[in-house]
């Protein structure tokens, strides 16, 4: 990369008349440039969900290597922004002291792991369902869990004005009819392994619940909400779960990294030790409680897929 610009500023001074002067300065500012560079992670993250302003509302000028609380300042899942925060210290503490600096890709790019894939990326800011990359192990590292199988846990939400769906008994669950889209592989086991009604649909995670809104369907499954009555509010709209139920979702969740980048080898041991150190400190979980992802105000409800629970964990 250096050597080709350099041809191109020795061409300019040729035609031009730069003196070796001004050329040596020009040099100096790529090569700058080009070291500052160097001391950053890339990391890449979706840019149709862009966390970064509810991420920075999180830190509130604190560094991410600082945070000790995990407590959600703002409404909605929360789980994406802590990943985020423990990753970097995953990195750190194993070693990686660069800053991290987070690239907005398509989507398309990251769910299909095209660009991990080829090694055009090095790493993802948020974590994976170990399902979802089983087959692509010979190109990814796949790091020690940062969801453990049986932690993740959803509701079947409702629309708020559907008073009698909230309280809808789980022997009648047989009369619900949800959507689900069957590329969602750890959604569709999870509510296939049950008596209820599914409604298939490819598309938009928004259309999804615009087919609740409308009452096409009468649920759909999504992680509890960090609001104090689990309220989801989507586009001035309201959604609750069904009062004292809860699905297990049958998979554990990783950090994946490329293993055709040049520093994948590298980043993936400095993000598994310091993964293993977070554990061992009690903060992954620490940050799993707080952040609202295992939700205290569901504690005692009750899985619908209770059977799933005795499945084999998933082991990377």
């Amino acid at each position: 990369m250096s050597r080709v610009v350099l041809v191109y500023f020795g061409l300019y001074r040729f035609e031009c008349g730069v003196s070796m002067k001004r050329l040596i300065w020009l040099w100096l500012i790529f090569y700058t440039g080009s070291l500052y560079a160097h001391n950053q992670l890339v990391v890449d993250i979706m840019s149709s969900e862009n966390f970064s302003q509810r991420y920075a509302e999180f830190l509130n000028g604190r560094s991410p290597l600082d945070v000790k609380s995990f407590y959600p300042t703002t409404k909605g899942s929360h789980i994406e922004i802590i990943e985020m925060v423990l990753l970097q210290q995953a990195l750190f503490l194993g070693g990686e002291t660069r800053e991290v600096v987070f690239n907005p890709k398509p989507s398309v790019n990251i769910v299909e792991f095209s660009d991990m894939l080829s090694g055009e990326s090095l790493i993802l800011a948020r974590s994976v369902w170990h399902e979802d990359i089983i087959n692509y192990r010979g190109s990814l590292y796949v790091s020690d869990a940062v969801v453990e199988f049986g932690q993740y846990e959803a509701g079947l939400y409702v629309t708020k004005r559907n008073v009698a769906l909230q309280n809808l008994p789980q022997e009648q669950l047989d009369q619900l009819t949800v959507v689900a889209n069957p590329r969602w592989r750890v959604d569709w086991r999870a509510l296939i392994n049950t008596d209820i009604n599914i409604v298939s649909f490819i598309g938009p995670w928004e259309t999804m619940l615009n087919m609740v809104e409308t009452e096409v369907v009468d649920a759909m499954l999504i992680n509890f909400s960090v609001s104090q009555n689990l309220l989801l509010n989507f586009e001035e709209r309201e959604y609750v779960p069904i009062q004292n139920i809860k699905m297990m979702l049958p998979d554990s969740r990783h950090f994946i990294v490329s293993k055709k980048h040049p520093q994948g080898e590298m980043i993936f041991a400095a993000l598994n030790r310091g993964l293993k150190i977070l554990r061992a400190q009690g903060v992954i979980d620490k940050a799993l409680h707080q952040s609202g992802f295992i939700n205290h105000l569901v504690k005692d409800w009750e899985y619908v897929n209770q059977q799933m629970l005795s499945s084999s964990q998933v082991v990377p």
